[in-house]
Order: C-alpha cells, then sequence, then structure tokens
C-alpha cells in the first residue's frame, strides 16, 4: 500500500547523509563523457558501435558495490538509461539495451543484487530524456513520435519498478519537453513543444504507478513534478522550503562530465570534496559523491584515491556526518558562526566543527549557546580544555600545534542543549561587554 507519511519515508534518508552517484553506460567505451552523442553529433550507426564494444568484467558489480560500502556511501544511484536512451536493463521496448548488445546481460539485475548484498539502499536513475527519438529534436516533423516517447518512458518505468525487487529512490533526469534545449546541445534551434513538461510526460501518472509497484520509494524532483526530495548539481543552492529534503550530485571533476573520462586534467581536492559533503550537511542536505567507471565497470585510480580517503576519514569522523541536522546554529545558508575555521554538524546537544582552516591554540567559538561543556579532538580521542571567556565566547585550548593529519579533523563539543545561534545588537562587544539574546 502507498505511504502517504513522507517523513515516514525519508527517515533513512535524512540519516544516511552519504550516497555513491554511479554514471556508467556504453558511452564509457569512447571515454569522453556520458554526453558523447549529442556533445559530438555522432550518428546513431556510429554511436551503436559502441554498445557492442562494452563489455564489463564479470565481477563490476560486487567491486562497485564493495566500493560504494568502503567509501561510506548508504545508497547507491546508478544510471538505468541515460539521455542516450541506451538500457542497462533487459526491456521489451527497444533492442538497444545491454542484453541485446555487446554486455548480453542484464546489468541493472547485478547491480541491484550487488548492492543489497553490502547492505546499501538501491537507487535507479532514469532519464526522460531520449535523444535518439527524432521526434525530440523535430516535433513539427515526427508529430508520431510524441506519444511513442511517453509511452516508452511509462513502460520502462514500470519494468523498473517490477522486476528488480525492492527500489529505494527513483532519480529521474533530462525531463525536457521535445524541441528543447538539452545539455550540450549549443547551435540548436528548438521549437519546444508548448505543453508543461510534467503534462507532457504525465508525471503524475508516473509518479502515481511508480508508487503502487515500490510503496516506499523516493522520487526527486526531475519528473516535472516536485515529489520528494531536491537535486542541486555541482553548485550547491538550498531550495526556499527549509523542511524539504535535498541532496547535493557533484563530480569529482569539473563539469560537464560525468560518465567516465579517459584524462582529466582538472578536478577537486580531497579536501575539496570533504569541504562540499560539509556544507550539504550542515544545511541539512544530503552528498551524492559521482563516479564514472570505465567500460570494464572499473573506478579508474583518479575516482578510486577520493573514494578510498573518503572512506577512511569518515570511518572515523563518521558521527560527525550520519543522522546529523544543523540545529539552530544556521539560519539559511548564511556562512554561520566560526566559519573562519570550518563548519558545523549536530546531533542534538552534540556539535562538530570539521576544520578547514587550522587555527593556531586556541580555538574560540563564538555566537553560539548555551555553554559548552566538553570538547574532544575527535581526529585523535584527545580530551581538550574547555575556557570561558568574554563576550560569552568559549575558548578551546590544546590543539596539537600542528593538523593531526593531512585531512580535514574533527573537535567535538559537547553543549549543555542542542547548539543555537546567539543574537546581539549595539557595540558593548568592543569592550567586551556583550551579552547575547539567545
Amino acid at each position: 500500500m502507498h505511504i502517504d507519511d513522507r517523513d515516514v519515508r525519508l527517515a533513512w534518508f535524512r540519516d544516511a547523509r552519504v550516497g555513491m552517484f554511479v554514471h556508467w553506460g556504453c558511452y564509457s567505451v569512447a571515454g569522453r563523457g556520458e554526453q558523447v552523442l549529442n556533445r559530438d553529433m555522432m550518428p546513431l550507426a556510429e554511436y551503436t558501435q559502441l554498445a557492442e564494444r562494452f563489455k564489463p568484467d564479470p565481477d563490476w558489480a560486487p567491486r562497485l558495490a564493495g566500493r560504494a560500502r568502503a567509501m561510506g556511501a548508504k545508497y547507491v544511484a546508478m544510471t538505468t538509461r541515460h539521455h542516450d536512451g541506451y538500457c542497462l536493463f533487459d526491456t521489451k521496448t527497444d533492442p538497444f539495451n545491454a542484453v541485446n548488445t555487446g554486455p548480453g546481460r542484464d546489468l541493472v539485475q547485478e547491480f541491484a543484487d550487488a548492492v543489497r548484498a553490502e547492505g546499501l539502499k538501491v537507487g535507479f536513475y532514469y532519464s526522460v530524456l531520449n535523444w535518439r527519438w527524432r521526434g525530440f529534436w523535430d516535433p513539427e516533423a515526427h508529430p508520431a513520435d510524441l506519444p511513442r516517447m511517453v509511452e516508452e518512458v511509462h513502460n520502462q518505468a514500470e519494468e523498473l519498478m517490477t522486476h528488480y525487487g525492492r527500489i529505494d529512490v527513483l532519480w529521474y533526469d533530462g525531463c525536457v519537453t521535445p524541441g528543447s534545449i538539452t545539455p550540450g546541445a549549443f547551435g540548436y534551434d528548438g521549437h519546444p513543444v508548448e505543453q508543461d513538461r510534467g503534462a507532457f510526460y504525465r508525471a503524475e501518472e508516473l509518479n502515481a504507478r511508480v508508487r503502487a509497484l515500490q510503496p516506499h520509494i523516493l522520487i526527486n524532483n526531475r519528473s516535472g513534478v516536485p515529489e520528494d526530495f531536491g537535486t542541486p548539481e555541482q553548485e550547491l543552492r538550498v531550495e526556499d522550503d527549509a523542511k524539504r529534503a535535498w541532496e547535493l550530485c557533484q563530480t569529482l571533476n569539473y563539469a560537464p562530465g560525468w560518465g567516465y573520462i579517459h584524462r582529466s586534467l582538472a578536478n577537486k581536492s580531497f579536501g575539496e570534496v570533504v569541504y562540499n559533503m560539509i556544507k550539504a550537511v550542515r544545511l541539512g542536505g544530503n552528498y551524492l559523491f559521482n563516479v564514472g567507471p570505465d567500460a570494464r565497470g572499473r573506478i579508474d585510480a583518479r575516482q578510486g584515491e577520493i573514494v578510498d580517503r573518503l572512506g577512511v576519514w569518515l570511518e572515523r569522523h563518521g558521527e560527525a556526518v550520519y543522522g546529523t541536522r544543523p540545529e539552530g546554529i544556521y539560519e539559511g545558508a548564511s556562512q554561520g558562526a566560526c566559519y573562519h575555521y570550518g563548519m558545523f554538524t549536530c546531533r542534538g546537544a552534540t556539535a562538530y566543527l570539521t576544520l578547514f582552516y587550522y587555527p593556531p591554540d586556541p580555538l574560540v567559538i563564538s555566537r553560539l549557546g548555551p555553554a559548552i561543556r566538553s570538547a574532544e579532538l575527535l581526529t585523535t580521542g584527545q580530551t581538550l580544555e574547555v575556557e570561558p571567556v568574554s563576550n560569552a565566547r568559549w575558548r578551546i585550548n590544546g590543539l596539537p600545534e600542528e593538523p593531526p593529519q593531512p585531512s580535514p579533523p574533527v573537535v567535538k563539543l559537547q553543549f549543555e542543549a542542542p547548539p543555537y545561534l546567539l543574537h546581539y545588537r549595539g557595540a558593548e562587544w568592543l569592550d567586551g561587554d556583550c551579552s547575547p539574546d539567545s
């Protein structure tokens, strides 16, 4: 039966905080990202040759799922079909799929089985857009394609929700009406169908059927209707509704390029990845870190190093991420208290300050209440001294002179109650006489 209480369905998602995104398909053979069909204006006859050369290793799925668990991910969302329309699953709607081409196997089944075996939640990415329909590019010349495009989406969604056991997340993408500009379609003079995208794809009907088949499922906001959670991409943009769930999805390289890239020369550092993760979590969101496996299904060294280091960091500092909430420290997406040191995540009366700017001893906690009872350098387990000083501040003494490791360390603070931002007015703080109103 349908679970109407969205908060109940979202409970695990809000606690998970970290997921792995996987962009993988026959485009991985080319090593030029997931949009090579459109960006290189590759004829379909040429593109289909990639599918015949797409030969994943027999053990790709267990390897990938194991890497996701070791990274600290609590769920994994993988492309079942991207904008090229190539289906990684066995579908009766289109012969351009992994069972009928090079792999000769249902890769979605292998993925779902492997992820569940690692105790992780299963997410399916599905592109509503299919570039291989001529009616998408020229709806006036191919009007008969339009209803067939919509039926294909509905039928494939039903297959995905029927044949692979419990699915925890449905991650739509590419929901644009025929004739619209799409990623990479520079120079294309489109003439969009004059209809709301949600109405064109019959999104409410589509998702009602999905929920009938998967009552516990979470659906993102990219099918033309808002559904359960938002999906800022690459750059963090918090929605106006502070109570709404969301996740930041992000690549290691700078966009574009979610699929496999043979050589990427502009990548984020490990510190940047942790920074972006904590920035999302401290504001109440999740962090979905993307990998683009090669044609064999392997994560390359560039991405693998970050995956492994993130797993080590989360193994030590996971309590500062999983199950945390913003509490009352942040108001909107503001920098917040102590931002010149780092960012807070909270669990009840416990706050975790991840340090991205390591201070010389001491560390000063200002603008936060209530009283701090204890402090610990979570990274090493070392107890720190807590000292109250003027202007309702707290001096944290005893940090090592040098950071204990190259990765961002975390200071764990125990407050008397859940922490909140202190408000004050006037210039008295210049004399050390500030008495903030909590």
